[in-house]
């Protein structure tokens, strides 16, 4: 996005959210007597509660919207709680602060009329912010009739809804992530950025259907722009194409898409670093042979693989366990957990590949063991 229209747009959003900060206190000021240390509390209060409901609203248009536009939500996060849904059941687990206060992840089901149907999506979470903002407008016009306190909390979430309309509304990019405008724009004029977002989203859509990674169309991983690496789609793409050569036994060209995003580490957001870390882990215990990598790995990022609990991190640490540390037994109930975990995986296309490489490793597991009653023929 043009630096120009980016701070022009950042300048537009704390101006009118000023002027709404401004219009509210003077208005109140002229029609209350009441001491400003009241006012200044209920308008924190009333600053809290509207910009939690401001952010649950904006994630449920996109939800309401993507039932609409044959979308699957995979999960919702609203600040530290990620919302899923396993066999039917509604699940509730905390999470990290990933710096955006919510967030809503989608699959496409199908890949028709995908960009109409995405951008439809996107917009959605845009106008629910409007609609409140809509709301908070009320009390200003009704100082005369509202009690102090009720005109305090709720007038002053008019600059606070503002800020959100305008923060999602604006074609923004802040520390490289677009907000929501910026992607419609992007889709609409085609831009590069938005054209990989498209192929990876009809990557997932196959991958619903039920196609692992290495089975979908090579022309949807390769035959896309080249974008810059501060790109969070690059990222993406090239986890992505990390994903078609594992389940693919390329192995070399899965180094090399592991090299890249070695070396970008240090530059993506930190919410991102810990995945890649596992993957590099998995490469090392399995087709990289390099167990003292993998002991680094293993200790520098302790804390996700200790905390995750998904079917790829059982994976991963059921190879440390089984390739590094030689602990066959350990390894074998890491591996039945995994499996286990199998069943919470709803991208079918993802579960069989997951599938596959633990069948793998159960395999070599097997392998590792001593033949049934060796240990008793020692013995004697």
């Amino acid at each position: 996005m043009n630096r120009k229209i980016n701070l022009i747009d950042n300048i537009v959003l704390l101006v009118l959210t000023l002027a709404g900060i401004l219009a509210v206190t003077l208005i109140g000021n002229g029609e209350y007597s009441e001491d400003l240390g009241f006012f200044v509390l209920y308008c924190v209060i009333g600053a809290i509660v509207w910009a939690l409901i401001n952010v649950c609203v904006h994630e449920w248009g996109h939800v309401l919207a993507a039932k609409r536009n044959n979308f699957r939500v995979i999960s919702v996060r609203l600040l530290f709680f990620l919302f899923t849904k396993e066999n039917g059941k509604r699940k509730i687990a905390l999470t990290r602060y990933t710096g955006e206060a919510g967030a809503t992840e989608l699959v496409p089901e199908s890949g028709e009329n995908l960009a109409e149907r995405f951008v439809k999506v996107t917009k959605a979470g845009i106008y629910g912010n409007i609609i409140f903002c809509a709301v908070t407008v009320i009390p200003l016009f009704l100082a005369s009739f509202l009690p102090f306190w009720v005109y305090s909390l709720w007038a002053i979430g008019l600059p606070v809804s503002l800020y959100f309309a305008l923060e999602n509304g604006l074609p923004m990019t802040t520390d490289g992530i677009k907000n929501d405008a910026a992607v419609v724009q992007g889709v609409k004029s085609g831009a590069d950025s938005e054209k990989v977002l498209l192929a990876l989203l009809q990557i997932h859509a196959e991958l619903v259907k039920g196609k692992t990674p290495g089975e979908i169309g090579e022309g949807l991983y390769f035959d896309v722009p080249q974008l810059p690496e501060d790109d969070n789609n690059y990222l993406f793409l090239l986890n992505a194409r990390y994903a078609y050569y594992l389940d693919r036994e390329d192995y070399e060209n899965a180094k090399g898409v592991s090299a890249r995003m070695k070396g970008l580490l240090d530059s993506v957001p930190k919410f991102y670093r810990p995945a890649i870390r596992a993957d590099l882990l998995y490469n090392a215990c399995t087709f990289d042979f390099d167990e003292s990598a993998a002991d680094n790995l293993v200790e520098d990022n302790e804390s996700y693989l200790n905390r995750s609990t998904d079917v790829t991190v059982l994976r991963i640490k059921a190879a440390y366990l089984l390739y590094v540390c030689k602990n066959t037994a350990e390894a074998q109930r890491f591996l039945g957990r995994a499996e286990e975990s199998l069943a919470d995986c709803t991208v079918e296309g993802q579960r069989r590949m997951e599938e596959k490489l633990l069948k793998k490793m159960e395999a070599d597991a097997d392998a590792a063991l001593p033949p049934a009653g060796a240990e008793e023929k020692g013995a004697e």
